[in-house]
């Protein structure tokens, strides 16, 4: 079965705001459903999916849990949990288990380090693995002429650094879905992501500058920060007091919010304040997989 996304544009104009937000609400409600059921099971160290613990197996059950390495899968059996769930599905997954981690920076899915060929470029942390998906408009296209003429995608697993599986091993193929939300991707009608929960760097730094100062706290561990907020003041012909700026700091502490913000708040009008905001620096790095030229 293939989607046409502009049949599908065309569906939605014949529907009304009310069905569309009935539609969105039902796809919310599923979401919640499973982001509870999952957190749940999580906490216990088992899969909300097949309920095993993380560290059981069943051969002639593949699971996505067999990601998290604990299971001690074989790599021979990985290409049957990419039979059986497709790549949002894995993703998702993937996704949820890294953020109830480190929430966001265990996710490196930033826009300005993924190259214009891919697709798809990201990696995920999670303990001591990393999961690397990687998908360029060759794979998504198939290789014509080769027995991967299919739309694929690429998958690397590390644990403790080393090698478990390279992007050059199996070649997995995109489910319809997929394709179908994939062929939406640059649609300005249509809006895909993994929720809340399953968000990454690149969503924390589409945040509104002006609602990450206001509501991001400071964090006593520089680990658990997801930001590094630097702020310049132009204090001009008025410069501020040593005793201002210690209060300002001091007022950030107490009602825990940023010194960004403070500033922003007591020195209205007075002084002219830069601030950036960029991720971490011990954000993963994204994976990076060397294309073969089509001959």
């Amino acid at each position: 079965m293939r989607y046409d996304p502009e049949q599908l544009q065309k569906f939605f104009e014949t529907l009304s705001p009310e069905q569309i937000e009935e539609g969105n609400q039902k796809d919310h409600e599923e979401h919640v459903r499973q982001l509870s059921a999952f957190r749940a099971a999580y906490a216990e160290g088992r899969c909300y999916l097949c309920d095993n613990s993380f560290d059981a197996k069943r051969n002639e059950e593949p699971c996505l849990h067999w990601l998290l390495g604990r299971a001690k899968a074989k790599k021979k059996q990985f290409p049957k949990v990419f039979e059986k769930f497709d790549y949002h599905n894995v993703a998702a997954f993937l996704r949820w288990c890294a953020n109830e981690e480190k929430f966001l920076k265990n996710i490196n899915d930033l826009a300005e380090e993924k190259s214009d060929r891919k697709v798809i470029s990201y990696t995920i942390k999670w303990k001591n693995i990393e999961w690397t998906f990687d998908c360029s408009e060759n794979d998504l296209n198939g290789h014509a002429g080769s027995h991967i003429d299919y739309p694929h995608f690429h998958f690397q697993m590390r644990i403790d650094g080393r090698q478990f599986i390279n992007f050059n091993e199996f070649h997995f193929a995109f489910s319809d879905r997929d394709l179908f939300n994939l062929s939406l991707r640059n649609k300005p009608w249509f809006h895909q992501s993994f929720g809340s929960s399953g968000s990454g760097m690149q969503d924390a730094v589409s945040v509104d500058l002006q609602h990450v100062l206001e509501h991001t706290q400071p964090s006593a561990n520089e680990e658990d920060a997801q930001y590094h907020i630097s702020t310049i003041i132009a204090a001009g012909d008025k410069p501020l007091s040593g005793e201002e700026i210690y209060e300002i700091a001091q007022e950030a502490k107490r009602t825990k919010k940023t010194f960004a913000f403070v500033a922003q708040e007591r020195l209205k009008g007075r002084v002219q304040i830069q601030t950036i905001v960029s991720p971490v620096e011990d954000i993963p790095d994204i994976a990076v997989r060397t294309e073969h030229k089509p001959r």
